[in-house]
């Protein structure tokens, strides 16, 4: 496993964490979009069952992206049209504790994400990709960008839906997410790649 030492300090401690391409031999690689932060931290139950998944070789993955959203708010639907972030109401500083908490006791792990023009974005450090031309991933990137609407005042709305499917895809781990609409666009295009939450809690009680 190739691993990138990392950190980006305007994002506090919760950002202390590494960089590193899954194993892909490992059947049991899963990237959590940045809804299931907020399942776990509600759910101790199956935040309790996630934790005993480590030691059965389950291994954690999101994007720095989605970090973002937590510390600074700046999560793809909060860009107007001259893509400016408008700022939501912060996370609250138990909530933030809360993520620290899953990443750490989960071992959450980043892995590099496309290249985005949305603006604080795209990284000049090496951690950022560019999309493999003609490849299943930018199929799926695409058509889930497409339902952006350029003209509308949320033109970026799917933006970090897309980025963190195609990289799901791109490291070969199964997305794991409660947006229904989501998980189908990704398992049209890669059947059985794109779970619930709930789903996931089922696989690791039955091994």
């Amino acid at each position: 496993m190739q691993i990138y030492e990392k950190n980006i300090d305007s994002m506090g401690d919760i950002m202390e964490r590494q960089y590193a391409e899954p194993d892909r031999s490992n059947p049991n690689n899963y990237m959590f979009d940045s809804c299931v932060y907020g399942t776990l931290a509600e759910d101790e139950e199956l935040f309790k069952v996630y934790k005993e998944s480590i030691s059965k070789r389950f291994c954690y993955y999101t994007t720095a992206i989605q970090d973002m959203e937590f510390v600074e708010g700046k999560g793809a639907k909060t860009y107007n049209k001259e893509c400016i972030p408008i700022i939501k109401k912060a996370v609250p500083p138990d909530i933030i504790e809360k993520f620290k908490q899953i990443n750490k006791e989960l071992n959450v792990k980043w892995v590099p994400e496309v290249a985005t023009f949305m603006r604080d974005h795209t990284r000049l450090d090496g951690t950022n990709r560019f999309l493999a031309r003609n490849s299943l991933e930018v199929k799926l990137f695409q058509e889930i960008m497409k339902k952006n609407n350029p003209d509308g005042n949320k033109p970026f709305f799917y933006s970090h839906d897309a980025i963190i499917a195609e990289a799901a895809v791109h490291y070969g781990c199964i997305l794991v997410s409660d947006d229904k609409k989501l998980r189908n666009t990704v398992n049209q295009f890669c059947p059985g790649r794109a779970i619930s939450t709930l789903r996931l809690k089922e696989i690791i009680e039955e091994l």
